[in-house]
């Protein structure tokens, strides 16, 4: 399977990412308490176009990318009126290369349109790099080079 041209951003506590580390061999879950419903729609579309969706966890202060994963499911749960559960299932997780370490190595996705526009109209390429304020709860980007593309 190919890899998606998105990924999925977000940002871990450094115990929960460790928790994860240590007791993580095939599998694990990472549970969020804000509904990922886009995430889950990227999900579907890169599962339809036989692609696989990466997440890639940034921690610390400052804030840094720190591992990576290939997303297996993600399930939405509605605890009660205006509470939700995202509990995100994910493949091993495997550590980023120092070098691209700073989150705004990444870029934020662009719109379909701007992608377009891209394709037909002789305009410059412009991204903008993600940063603190866009990783909560999590950020739609283009997928880093330090993800391998089998």
């Amino acid at each position: 399977m190919t890899v998606s041209s998105r990924c999925i951003c977000t940002a871990i506590d450094a115990k929960v990412l460790a928790k994860i580390i240590e007791s993580h061999v095939e599998s694990a879950t990472y549970i969020d308490s804000h509904p990922w419903i886009v995430a889950r729609e990227f999900l579907d579309e890169a599962a339809a176009a036989q692609q696989r969706l990466p997440l890639v966890f940034a921690t610390g202060d400052p804030i840094t990318f720190s591992h990576w994963a290939f997303v297996e499911s993600i399930d939405i749960r509605e605890l009660h009126h205006g509470s939700w559960e995202t509990h995100c299932e994910i493949g091993p997780l495997m550590p980023v290369n120092p070098i691209w370490e700073s989150i705004d190595s990444v870029a934020l996705a662009p719109s379909a349109e701007q992608l377009h526009r891209e394709k037909v109209e002789p305009v410059h390429i412009h991204r903008q790099m993600l940063n603190e304020q866009h990783i909560w709860p999590y950020a739609v980007c283009e997928t880093p080079v330090f993800i391998p593309d089998s």
